[in-house]
């Protein structure tokens, strides 16, 4: 699953982490950032593992709190709900907060140490690298969220939306004033 792949990749550069989650072997949680839930176990080695069996405990992130933290402030607590075992799920939370992508570090393994410390000089005085990886994301996330998985809807499609809505309003005050003539023709012919 990609999406245990990502985080376990995040963890394998932050060891320390992987302490703090091994001390929760066994325990089963899952982690949401709608419409993305992603369920493991954690295991003796801190690593999440694939899990069929039901969340020992959740932590539900808001995409304003992702957005937030990619813009490099800390998020507001209220953008966090934790569920079950809160005593496991603060320390999951508090743990994937933690996480950060060591670009530097995988690009290394491509081109070398020497290489990914020029390129990496490079994006960051030139781009500044957390804009333009917050950027990035942000483009990818909402791209997703439009054409994957439909929670933002298109401009035009809003646009045509509103239109139709309109013309509908319109429709049926044409409609009532129709039944209203309509009623008062039969009440004259019931009075004659």
């Amino acid at each position: 699953m990609l999406s245990l792949a990502l985080i376990n990749h995040l963890l394998n550069q932050r060891p320390v982490a992987r302490e703090e989650l091994a001390r929760h072997a066994g325990r089963r949680i899952a982690f949401t950032l709608p419409p993305v839930t992603v369920r493991g176990v954690l295991t003796e080695q801190g690593w999440l593992a694939d899990s069929d069996g039901e969340a020992e405990a959740g932590v539900t992130v808001s995409h304003g709190a992702v957005l937030t933290a990619l813009s490099g402030r800390d998020p507001d607590l209220t953008a966090v709900k934790l569920s079950g075992d809160t005593e496991l799920a603060t320390t999951v939370a508090r743990v994937f907060g933690q996480l950060k992508w060591d670009a530097g570090e995988d690009l290394s393994r491509l081109v070398g140490d020497v290489a990914a410390n020029r390129v990496e000089r490079f994006v960051r005085s030139a781009l500044g690298i957390k804009g333009e990886i917050g950027g990035r994301l942000l483009e990818s996330w909402i791209e997703h969220l439009r054409e994957e998985a439909p929670l933002l809807a298109r401009k035009h499609d809003v646009a045509h939306f509103v239109a139709d809505i309109d013309a509908l309003r319109d429709d049926v005050e044409r409609l009532d004033k129709r039944l209203e003539r309509l009623a008062d023709a039969l009440a004259r012919r019931a009075a004659s």
